[in-house]
Protein backbone atom coordinates (compact mmCIF):
# COMPACT_ATOMS: atom_id res chain seq x y z
CA UNK A 1 0.00 0.00 0.00
CA UNK A 2 1.31 3.44 -0.93
CA UNK A 3 1.95 6.00 1.77
CA UNK A 4 1.02 9.67 1.25
CA UNK A 5 4.73 10.49 1.00
CA UNK A 6 5.17 7.81 -1.66
CA UNK A 7 2.21 9.15 -3.64
CA UNK A 8 3.66 12.67 -3.51
CA UNK A 9 7.10 11.42 -4.61
CA UNK A 10 5.60 9.45 -7.52
CA UNK A 11 3.51 12.43 -8.61
CA UNK A 12 6.53 14.75 -8.54
CA UNK A 13 8.71 12.23 -10.44
CA UNK A 14 6.12 11.76 -13.17
CA UNK A 15 5.54 15.50 -13.55
CA UNK A 16 9.28 16.29 -13.61
CA UNK A 17 9.20 18.43 -10.44
CA UNK A 18 11.12 16.01 -8.19
CA UNK A 19 14.83 16.85 -7.73
CA UNK A 20 15.74 13.36 -9.05
CA UNK A 21 13.42 13.53 -12.08
CA UNK A 22 16.07 14.91 -14.43
CA UNK A 23 18.71 12.46 -13.20
CA UNK A 24 16.50 9.39 -13.75
CA UNK A 25 14.54 10.61 -16.80
CA UNK A 26 14.06 7.75 -19.26
CA UNK A 27 14.83 5.07 -16.65
CA UNK A 28 12.98 2.78 -14.25
CA UNK A 29 13.33 3.47 -10.53
CA UNK A 30 12.29 2.06 -7.16
CA UNK A 31 10.38 4.41 -4.84
CA UNK A 32 10.04 4.03 -1.07
CA UNK A 33 8.50 7.00 0.76
CA UNK A 34 10.51 10.00 -0.49
CA UNK A 35 13.54 7.96 -1.55
CA UNK A 36 14.30 7.09 -5.19
CA UNK A 37 16.70 4.31 -6.21
CA UNK A 38 17.76 3.35 -9.75
CA UNK A 39 16.43 -0.03 -10.88
CA UNK A 40 19.23 -2.37 -11.88
CA UNK A 41 18.89 -5.36 -14.22
CA UNK A 42 18.44 -9.08 -13.61
CA UNK A 43 19.41 -10.63 -10.29
CA UNK A 44 20.75 -7.30 -9.00
CA UNK A 45 17.25 -5.80 -9.31
CA UNK A 46 15.72 -8.67 -7.37
CA UNK A 47 18.41 -8.40 -4.69
CA UNK A 48 17.88 -4.62 -4.40
CA UNK A 49 14.12 -5.04 -3.99
CA UNK A 50 14.61 -7.64 -1.24
CA UNK A 51 17.25 -5.48 0.48
CA UNK A 52 14.98 -2.41 0.41
CA UNK A 53 11.98 -4.41 1.67
CA UNK A 54 14.06 -5.63 4.60
CA UNK A 55 15.55 -2.19 5.35
CA UNK A 56 12.34 -0.12 5.08
CA UNK A 57 9.69 -2.74 5.91
CA UNK A 58 7.69 -2.08 2.75
CA UNK A 59 7.76 -3.13 -0.89
CA UNK A 60 9.17 -0.46 -3.23
CA UNK A 61 7.08 0.78 -6.14
CA UNK A 62 8.67 0.31 -9.56
CA UNK A 63 7.97 3.13 -12.00
CA UNK A 64 9.30 4.65 -15.20
CA UNK A 65 10.42 8.29 -15.03
CA UNK A 66 9.45 9.89 -18.34
CA UNK A 67 11.67 12.33 -20.16
CA UNK A 68 10.03 15.74 -20.26
CA UNK A 69 11.06 16.44 -23.86
CA UNK A 70 9.27 13.39 -25.30
CA UNK A 71 5.57 12.57 -25.62
CA UNK A 72 4.66 8.98 -24.74
CA UNK A 73 1.69 7.37 -26.48
CA UNK A 74 0.10 4.15 -25.25
CA UNK A 75 -1.67 2.16 -27.94
CA UNK A 76 -3.81 -0.79 -26.93
CA UNK A 77 -4.84 -3.14 -29.72
CA UNK A 78 -7.63 -5.61 -29.20
CA UNK A 79 -7.39 -8.93 -31.04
Amino acid sequence: MKSKLQEKTLSMLLSGRHPSAKKYAGHHVLVIDDKVFPLKEGKEASDDIQRLEKKYGMTPIITFVPRQDISYILVICKK
